[in-house]
């Protein structure tokens, strides 16, 4: 997670580097005009480059469950801060010269990488809390298996029943269903959604015959708990959907990034564009 021993640690490495970085940046700025080409600009786009291939690494180093370099959680943390100190580095690497359309169009996939990585680091240290309110012993497999075991319960009820009876079956089912991407709609509403039993139980025993009142009113408590349990796994659904979310952002631009970066070295080199 983002708060931890090793990510103080680390915000301590980041935070002298970048003063470092700040200090060498002013000093040489007050020699020489600071641009890309310069030697300290290239000393910082070369630091960058290796910077943005070890943040780039972290990807692999999440799945390399037997490597013992290092723990995940102090790679997240490095992950996190080194982030951060690329884009000053890199910025320092402009010299504030933004005339070469791949190296700002890099600089900005830069932007963008590093703006949804910080953003995922929120997320992570907020939204594990919000899943646990809305979590069961019961895995999202066995929630599922018992929406399934209540609606079957339900349709049992209904059997041989009247027309009416079927209605008020066929009306509790349809209101219940989640629909399509349910889980991934919840990330743009705050409100829950409404329990699929939420008319008026009144009116609706009076639809069925008198004869059939009691399996009614079953029929309406078996709704009420398969509308509760849905409920409960639509929301773990959407916290774990907004984990995921910012990745649809950050990945796809970070490969677009180490491109657009590859594109920048070799141009620099082939152009000669070191001036």
């Amino acid at each position: 997670m983002p708060v931890a021993h090793s990510g103080v640690l680390w915000r301590r490495i980041v935070l002298l580097l970048l003063f470092a970085a700040t200090a060498v940046y002013f000093w040489d700025a007050a020699r020489e005009f600071p641009h890309g080409g310069s030697p300290l600009g290239i000393t910082y786009g070369i630091l960058g480059s290796l910077l943005i291939l070890l943040l780039a690494f972290f990807g692999i180093r999440k799945r390399w469950y037997r490597s013992t370099f290092g723990t995940l959680e102090q790679w997240l943390q490095s992950h996190i801060y080194l982030g951060v100190l690329v884009l000053v580095i890199l910025l320092y690497h402009t010299g504030g010269r933004f005339n070469d359309r791949i190296a700002v169009t890099t600089l900005i996939l830069v932007v963008i990488v590093v703006a949804s990585g910080i953003f995922g680091a929120v997320l992570y240290a907020t939204v594990p809390r919000l899943l646990t309110e809305v979590e069961s012993d019961l895995t999202a497999g066995e929630l599922s298996e018992q929406l399934n075991q209540l609606g079957k319960q339900m349709a049992r009820i209904a059997s041989g029943k009247s027309a009416a009876f079927q209605r008020i079956h066929e009306q509790l089912m349809t209101s219940s269903a989640p629909g399509w991407l349910a889980g991934w709609r919840l990330l743009f509403t705050r409100r829950r959604p409404a329990a699929a039993d939420a008319g008026n139980w009144t009116d609706l025993l009076r639809l069925a015959p008198k004869n059939e009142e009691d399996d009614l009113r079953q029929l309406l408590i078996v709704s009420r708990q398969r509308s509760e349990l849905l409920i409960r796994l639509m929301y773990q659904q959407r916290y774990k959907n907004v984990l995921e979310a910012w990745l649809y952002v950050h990945i796809p631009f970070t490969i677009a990034l180490l491109l657009f970066a590859v594109v920048h070295v070799v141009a620099v080199f082939y152009y000669g564009r070191l001036r």
